[in-house]
């Protein structure tokens, strides 16, 4: 309300300075006044300007004297600007301590629910001791009780071991009466079993020798029988060596074969059939019939009741290993052979890299004894390798094989060293009875692998 008073009152005033600027203009101009030599026209628009300048004065100090605002707007404006910087800083710094403010009660509030949740467990925990307690105290109760009651058992106890002390004393000098006269009886009795276990003994010991006789009797009858039939073969063999003819040997592998576990009773009988198959084809060829001269039945005769023996054998659902062997010694060009099943379990002889043979080797060997060394190496791997159970290659009666161009190669690296070392032999894959032992060859010096062949 106040502005606009202010407002109507500088358009009054400021309408009645204009008046009175105009009428004094039109007076000064009637009257053709001159001041400050001028010109009368110069005049009035002197006294115009001047009153104007009244009406701008007049107007700027009503607003200076009736409105503080604006007197500080006018003369307190660059304080005002600085006072307002001041507090624009001032509030951020309150902003900025408010928020910090807040997040310590936040921090504040989180570690008060902390303490709310420890507290509440704190009760909990107090709550369960004190039930705790409480049976504890019950149970101690009960001990006292029962501790009473074991006080009275115990004087009761007292006053029976007196008693029983007395009758002790009493039966101590009879028990000494016995116990002599036990180890009198005890005496006789020892003497007696010692003779019983004696006799029995001597028993035992002659029932068993003569089990033993008996079986070695046996065994005796046994092997003079097969000896004299490996007499009239040997007779046979002999005769046949002379002439150069015999073409087969005893127990010689005509066929092998890997037998995979889990088949039926029909497959069984497909693979033991090709097995003797494979027999008949290379007893042929080790017989060496001429072209024209060949029969044309089978040479190897096997019965039903023998292919049935094998497949029982065979038929559990494990792996075996099959070889088909000559019965006997057969000459060249004979037509009739007799054969022998062996089955073996296939089982994993050894892992890929366990070792067979060590041999340890000088330096500066001649190639003459060095190539020997490692014919030793070979002989000794093919030993182990059979006592093992790796069965021998049925056409060239071998166990194992080692690639050429390796073992070349093994003579010029061990040719050159200077030092002692040995040669190990390892198997290259796992090895089974009918697998191919395939190995390899590791230098080793002073416990460190030098090369590897194979």
């Amino acid at each position: 309300m106040a502005g606009y008073t202010l407002i109507l009152a500088i358009l009054i005033l400021g309408g009645i300075i204009a008046t009175l600027g105009d009428r004094i203009g039109t007076k000064v101009g009637k009257a053709r006044l001159s001041m400050f030599n001028l010109r009368p026209r110069d005049t009035a628009t002197l006294v115009t300007i001047a009153t104007g300048g009244m009406i701008s004065a007049s107007t700027l100090g009503i607003l200076l004297l009736l409105s503080g605002q604006l007197r500080d707007g006018l003369f307190r404006l660059e304080s005002i600007r600085s006072e307002l910087s001041s507090s624009q800083e001032q509030k951020q710094k309150i902003e900025s301590e408010l928020n910090t403010a807040k997040n310590e009660q936040e921090k504040a509030k989180q570690r008060l629910a902390e303490i709310n949740k420890f507290l509440v467990e704190a009760v909990r925990k107090q709550a369960e001791t004190q039930a705790l307690l409480q049976t504890v105290e019950s149970k101690f109760q009960k001990a006292d009780e029962e501790l009473q009651k074991a006080s009275q058992q115990e004087a009761e106890l007292l006053d029976r071991v007196q008693n029983l002390t007395k009758e002790q004393e009493s039966l101590q000098t009879e028990s000494s009466q016995l116990r002599q006269e036990k180890e009198r009886i005890s005496g006789e009795l020892a003497t007696i079993s010692r003779d019983r276990e004696t006799l029995k003994q001597k028993v035992d010991e002659s029932e068993q020798r003569l089990v033993v006789i008996e079986k070695q009797r046996a065994d005796l009858t046994t092997e003079i029988a097969s000896l004299e039939t490996a007499r009239e073969q040997l007779i046979v063999s002999l005769e046949a060596l002379r002439k150069g003819n015999v073409a087969i040997f005893a127990d010689q592998i005509l066929s092998i074969g890997v037998v995979r576990p889990n088949l039926t009773k029909a497959e069984l009988r497909q693979a033991t059939i090709q097995l003797i198959q494979q027999a008949e084809i290379n007893a042929r060829e080790l017989l060496d019939f001429l072209p024209d001269q060949a029969p044309k039945e089978p040479i190897i005769k096997i019965a039903e009741s023998q292919i049935e023996g094998l497949l029982n054998r065979i038929q559990d659902g494990k792996s075996y290993v099959i070889r088909i062997l000559s019965a006997g010694n057969f000459l060249k060009r004979e037509t009739q052979i007799a054969i022998a099943a062996d089955v073996t379990l296939n089982r994993q002889i050894f892992a890929r890299g366990d070792e067979i043979a060590t041999l340890p080797f000088s330096p500066n060997l001649t190639p003459q004894v060095l190539a020997s060394r490692i014919e030793q190496l070979f002989l000794l791997v093919s030993f182990r390798a059979r006592r093992e159970g790796v069965l021998a290659n049925p056409v060239t009666g071998k166990v194992g094989n080692f690639a050429p161009e390796a073992l070349t190669e093994l003579f010029r690296v061990a040719s050159e060293l200077k030092s002692p070392y040995e040669i190990r032999a390892v198997t290259k894959e796992a090895i089974f009875p009918a697998s191919s032992l395939i190995l390899e060859l590791i230098i080793r010096q002073n416990g460190v692998e030098i090369a590897r062949f194979g």
